[in-house]
């Protein structure tokens, strides 16, 4: 309880001294819980009554950014150091019918559309530790429940769809001219929009000085518009194209002087790449796989104008000989391809963060369905995560067990609340107990490492 109120100090400014010691016991409590998070497993493995409990989740207006940023700010940001930014979307299934936000979403796990509530994220990973650290999250509100039934008897064939469908005409319409050019309106670009203003004015407040240059987005947001708002926000795209993506290297012949330039030149065949673009071969010790990188600079039709920095890894199977292939790319032209590859593989933390939100700290389990109880809950979920790290950095120190990992944390808070109750140690020193047989006899019960 004494490492939580230390790291809850900083957050003094954000909570009352009430709400702030409430806070503390609530993770106190969330850390020992063995089954499903909600309030009423709070209520029950802490000291606060049910309704104090849901009265915490229910707080209004509580800044949630600001408590992460500054639990990054003061025990983990060092001045000097490179981190990115990465953003991605969660999805967790809910069959109620008044929870917040309610709709149909995507989910890969289940590999389609589901009935689910959905949380679009933006973590900082720091590139030397490779460790995510969760900023901000915000909901996403896509009111399409009602479109769910769909009758497959009465779908048009595709013959009837090509038979009322004209022949289209080649060449542009006769008297067209140029749309203007505009944002998406997809609730995914609106959120991620908000959310990255958010957070990028909360850090040129409190932390100037962050070396954060790079945002980094997975397939999905590999499009135009999510470029241009990363590069609104003074940031630089990494994100991956599909394995088919049109490819065009910039011109290279002579100009003949006359009209406008030429900046397009042949297409590039994927297939079978020049080897004036080949960088190195990586091949990881005990993998069957050889993985051949490529790098060159290229335009795509989606793109239109924007020269854009490729890397391309082709995989072959050293045994079966298949062939794989994976197209990065960024608009940081002066990104070496190693570098480009490294950075879009971190983005891979922010999935660790979600696994342990679900897990662990309540994101899959929350039975709230009101909006703030919603925002709190997820938030919280969000914010343990960063704590859980701080504080399982410092058990390691305590235990001498650099091994430990979230399972092996909870299982010594468990037991240390089992000894309250059960062996009647509460005036007892924390840290002596955790050197002492009878703890070490309790954790061996469901601990990995120690």
């Amino acid at each position: 309880m004494q490492i939580i109120t230390e790291l809850l100090n900083v957050l003094s400014g954000q909570f009352s001294a009430t709400n702030l010691q409430h806070f503390a016991i609530i993770i106190d409590s969330i850390l020992g819980i063995s089954n499903s998070v909600t309030t009423l497993s709070v209520a029950r493995y802490s000291s606060l009554s049910y309704r104090t409990v849901q009265r915490f989740y229910a707080l209004k207006d509580v800044n949630w950014l600001l408590v992460t940023l500054f639990l990054f700010k003061h025990f983990i940001y060092q001045k000097g150091k490179n981190y990115l930014f990465a953003a991605d979307e969660t999805v967790k299934g809910k069959a109620g019918k008044q929870t917040h936000g309610i709709g149909r979403f995507y989910s890969s796990m289940a590999k389609q559309v589901i009935r689910s509530v959905s949380f679009l994220v933006i973590s900082i990973i720091d590139i030397e530790k490779e460790e995510s650290y969760i900023l901000g999250c915000k909901q996403l509100i896509v009111n399409n429940l009602e479109n769910i039934n769909i009758n497959p008897e009465k779908k048009t064939s595709k013959k009837n769809i090509k038979s009322k469908t004209k022949t289209k005409s080649k060449g542009r319409p006769r008297g067209s001219k140029n749309k203007v050019k505009t944002e998406s309106e997809t609730t995914s670009y609106q959120v991620l929009k908000t959310l990255l203003d958010l957070v990028q004015s909360q850090l040129k407040v409190f932390l100037p000085e962050l070396n954060c240059f790079h945002l980094v987005l997975d397939g999905f947001y590999g499009h135009e518009d999510y470029l241009l708002l990363a590069s609104k926000n003074g940031l630089n795209i990494i994100s991956k194209f599909k394995v088919n993506a049109h490819l065009i290297l910039p011109y290279q012949g002579e100009q003949l002087g006359i009209g406008r330039p030429k900046t397009l030149g042949d297409k590039v065949n994927l297939d079978n790449l020049d080897e004036k673009f080949y960088v190195s071969t990586i091949q990881e010790k005990y993998s069957d796989v050889s993985t051949k990188v490529y790098q060159f600079e290229a335009f795509t039709p989606k793109m239109a104008g924007l020269k854009l920095n490729i890397v391309v890894m082709v995989h072959t199977h050293i045994i079966t000989k298949k062939v794989s292939r994976n197209i990065l790319f960024t608009n940081d032209l002066t990104l070496k391809a190693l570098k480009v590859i490294k950075y879009y593989s971190l983005r891979f933390q922010i999935e660790f963060d979600f696994r342990d939100a679900k897990q662990f700290y309540g994101l899959a389990d929350f039975k709230n369905y009101k909006e703030t109880q919603v925002t709190n809950a997820v938030n919280i979920a969000f914010v343990m995560t960063v704590i859980g790290k701080l504080i399982l950095e410092k058990y390691k120190i305590k235990l001498n067990c650099t091994n430990m990992g979230i399972i092996d944390l909870k299982t010594v808070f468990r037991t240390q609340k089992c000894a309250e109750i059960l062996l009647n140690n509460i005036n007892s020193d924390p840290d002596e107990f955790l050197s002492s047989p009878q703890f070490l006899k309790i954790a061996r019960l469901e601990a990995i490492h120690i």
